[in-house]
Parts: structure tokens; sequence; C-alpha cells
């Protein structure tokens, strides 16, 4: 008799283990999907003072100015502590939503910084996310802001829209 107690103890034992595992695992997917909401929020000056601080890692800025469009994919933002305006450009997901950005408009953005080449310009001529004209704009950034999400908060007086 008190072999079966261990053994039915035992097997409990076994099967709460078994399914804290199976729970475990059931969350470990879910946090891998790439969940924008787990964006690292950056304050604008902190992001401006050096964009490239942050490789690899999904971020959001808020409150970016719109200063001027390139193409119907990419945009020029406002940054505190750049020299010069900052290059944002939509990704596949953005570009599939159909979103819009006019000039002046106030946005949030998420998404991730890379570094400006010409093989990565040359690639978005190529695709069509860039004319030919535009690329030389594009080349001049050091690095940009791949959207992965945008969110167009408020347009600007003028900005037509």
């Amino acid at each position: 008799m008190v072999f079966a107690f261990v053994l039915v103890g035992g097997f409990l034992a076994w099967l709460n283990q078994r399914a804290r595992s199976e729970e475990l695992a059931v969350v470990e997917d879910f946090a891998g999907e790439g969940d924008l909401a787990a964006a690292r929020l950056v304050a604008t000056d902190v992001f401006g003072a050096d964009p490239l601080a942050y490789p690899d890692a999904l971020i959001q800025v808020n409150r970016l100015l719109v200063q001027s469009l390139v193409g119907a994919q990419a945009f020029f933002v406002e940054v505190p502590g750049q020299p010069s305006p900052y290059l944002v450009k939509l990704g596949p997901e953005v570009v599939a939503d159909s979103v819009a950005v006019p000039n002046g408009a106030t946005v949030s953005v998420i998404g991730y910084v890379h570094q400006m080449t010409d093989s990565v310009a040359d690639d978005w001529v190529a695709n069509g996310g860039l004319s030919e004209g535009n690329r030389v704009l594009a080349i001049f950034a050091e690095s940009f802001l791949e959207a992965a999400d945008i969110i167009v908060a408020e347009a600007g007086p003028g900005a037509g829209g």
C-alpha cells in the first residue's frame, strides 16, 4: 500500500511538472512574435544624440515633425541633436497598409535603426521605394529608421490633408 501511495505521488508530481513546462512553452512562443508593443520607448533628444546606439533593438520615438517627403516611402523628420533632418523609411508592413504621411505632420515611429549604405539605397531604387533623383538625398544619411509601424498624430498647419 505504501508503494502505491509513492507511485501515485510520483505520478502527480510528474504531471504537475509537465503542465508547468507546457504553460511556459506557450508564453515563450507568444513573446517571440515580435510584438510592436514591446518596443523600447526612446526620448527624441536621446535618440538624436546617437541613433546608432540601438542596433537590432525595436524602438519607438514619439513626436517627430515631418519636414519633407522623399518619394512615397520615405521622409525626413526633425530630431533634436541631429545636425540635419533624419531619414525615416517606411517598412514593407507600413507600405502594405497604405499609410500616408503628410508634410508638417507629427508622427510616432516604431522600428529599427539601420546603417545607410550605397547598396541599401540601390535596393530601394530597384524596388521602387525611391526614385533615382531622391537616391542622392538618401545616401547622405548616416543611418535611417525603418518604420515597422507609424502613427500620424496630427497634421500641422498647411499640411495638405
